[in-house]
């Protein structure tokens, strides 16, 4: 499926990938009470890791992981069993949470609850396809507070000093659960880190899909060419909390309202509207279809029994699953 921005079929399925991705998420805020919504930074994930080759390494951001792999041709039910550990779950019910950790080849999910943990394994993915002279990339994404893990730093100085074949992409949402990025990110931003470590550094919108790409593009071309890594900081806003019984009193409704106008879904579909290339009806009747979708989906994987298939020699199934070298 085409995902280039560039042509009209290509922005279409860009729009479908970010609505669908938004439609699962919503039906998990329905039904898991654990769940951590990613509303409003659809532009950064699907953006940041949409028209990769198959055997590029993704490791998105807990909050927008979904969304990626569903893009990249997972299941949706299978994907919603792994998040509820269920029957019909690729990871045999050994893992739950926001993401089960290997829902596609080459697809690098969060194995635990330590943040910064994929951009380590991107990292190592990205020494992996520079041994090997391979014409691949790894594209991971980390968020704002997590920017502040010393495994981050760690990576970025790896990738700086190998000129690694690896792109990071900063989700900054402006919150670590509720402390705000500017007070919990000291001495400037984490594009001013990266650019003191020697990456090429990018600041683009996060609410806008094409700046996102376009700085991504770019990113992927040159390290292709050998040209190292780069850190893409996108600005963006988490619209809801940062977990579903978050009382949010960190900030206003004012705040949020003022963010919600910059939607970037809303804003991706008015151009294809304005454009022609999508009607408003036919926008709102797929997004409801969509969503109704998506809600089915989600609460047969949550209403599932246990898997049959439990893995108990979490080292064989790692060893099944292990991505293709």
């Amino acid at each position: 499926m085409s995902f280039d921005h560039r042509t009209p079929e290509g922005r279409m399925n860009l729009w479908r990938a970010m609505v669908r991705g938004r439609a699962f998420d919503q039906a998990m805020c329905r039904h898991n009470n654990h769940w951590h919504e990613a509303r409003g930074e659809e532009a950064v994930f699907i953006g940041g890791f949409a028209e990769l080759e198959a055997d590029d390494i993704v490791a998105p951001h807990f909050r927008g992981a979904c969304a990626v792999s569903l893009m990249r041709g997972s299941d949706p039910a299978e994907l919603a069993a792994g998040v509820f550990g269920t029957d019909g779950s690729n990871s045999g019910g050994n893992w739950r949470g926001d993401i089960c950790p290997t829902p596609s080849e080459r697809f690098i999910g969060m194995f635990s609850g330590s943040l910064g943990t994929t951009v380590a394994y991107a990292t190592g993915a990205a020494l992996h396809l520079q041994q090997r002279h391979l014409n691949n990339v790894a594209v991971c994404a980390f968020g704002d507070g997590t920017a502040n893990a010393g495994i981050v730093a760690e990576s970025m100085n790896l990738a700086s000093m190998l000129q690694l074949p690896l792109i990071l992409i900063c989700q900054n949402n402006q919150y670590a659960t509720s402390l705000p990025a500017t007070t919990a990110i000291a001495g400037g931003t984490v594009s001013d880190r990266a650019k003191a470590l020697g990456l090429e550094v990018v600041d683009v919108d996060g609410n806008d899909l094409e700046a996102v790409i376009s700085a991504r593009a770019t990113a992927v071309a040159r390290a292709r060419e050998g040209g190292g890594p780069t850190l893409i900081h996108a600005l963006t806003y988490r619209m809801g909390g940062h977990y579903m019984n978050d009382p949010e009193t960190y900030r206003t409704r004012d705040e949020v309202a003022a963010w919600e106008k910059l939607d970037p879904i809303t804003r991706f579909e008015q151009k294809l509207i304005v454009a022609g290339e999508l009607g408003a009806d036919e926008a709102a009747s797929e997004t409801l279809s969509l969503m109704a979708e998506m809600n089915d989906i989600v609460a047969a994987a949550k209403d599932a029994p246990p898997t049959e298939n439990l893995v108990l020699n979490p080292s064989a199934f790692a060893e099944d699953r292990r991505i293709a070298s």
